[in-house]
């Protein structure tokens, strides 16, 4: 494990550092502006959509079975699991989002889940060549991202909203 991490990049210890600080953020309640509410959620699909293409390459199979579990994830959660008590302040322009810690652990997930693909692939790991081995990582990564657009969603219904308290699940 120690020779792992010693041969880990020092820009990899650096952006770990990065998403944790993203991540903490998200546990206090706060107000965001518009445009700022909607940047977390485009970077973490970036990151899991890098994630798939850098192992997988972009190829029609792999982006549909990323999409399949964004999709699914963004409507089951969008539907299920919406953010409570988040409210836009039109006269602002700014979102007040309540803190969780939710965002945190899928941000840690995607970067960790990115870090031991990247590890097996450098150890030669038979399992990267596994049939099943794709496909379930493509759906991974895709889930992942799909928490963030639902939560995205969820920003689009509260402007809409024009600052009522959204009170659904």
């Amino acid at each position: 494990m120690m020779q792992i991490l010693a041969h880990t990049p020092a820009w990899v210890f650096g952006l770990l550092l990065g998403l944790m600080v993203l991540g903490l953020q998200q546990t206090r309640n706060r107000q965001v502006k518009l445009w700022l509410a909607y940047l977390l959620p485009l970077g973490m699909v970036i990151l899991s959509l890098v994630g798939v293409t850098s192992n997988f390459g972009a190829q029609l199979l792999t982006i549909s079975l990323w999409m399949a579990g964004l999709c699914s994830v963004a409507l089951v959660g969008y539907q299920l699991l919406p953010v409570k008590n988040l409210r836009y302040l039109a006269d602002a322009n700014r979102f007040y989002i309540p803190g969780s810690w939710v965002p945190l652990v899928v941000i840690l997930a995607i970067f960790f889940t990115k870090y031991v693909v990247a590890v097996l692939y450098a150890l030669g790991n038979p399992i990267t060549t596994h049939a099943a081995f794709m496909p379930v990582l493509c759906i991974v990564y895709g889930g992942f991202s799909g928490y963030f657009v639902a939560r995205a969603l969820c920003l689009v219904q509260a402007s809409r909203s024009s600052g009522e308290l959204l009170s659904v699940g």
